[in-house]
């Protein structure tokens, strides 16, 4: 059977900044790195919900990267 070993995650909020000239929305990213494994998802969308209330932009979506080794 494989194992698998967590090497670390990062946390990406995409914030809604604008239009461009074809009307199309356009992003902007802010990652946060070195997010722990054992934080629930739960705990993640509150961390992420209060960081974006201190931003002027509406918050678009919360992500969460995570990179494992698989052997």
């Amino acid at each position: 059977m494989a194992k698998t070993q967590f090497l670390g995650a990062s946390l990406r909020l995409k914030y809604l900044v604008g239009n461009n000239e074809k009307n199309e929305p356009k992003f902007a990213i802010k990652t946060y790195r070195h997010v722990n494994d054992t934080h629930t998802a739960s705990a993640l969308v509150t961390v992420a919900k209060a960081i974006a209330s201190l931003s002027s932009q509406p918050l678009d979506s919360i992500v969460k990267q995570e990179t494992t080794e698989l052997s």
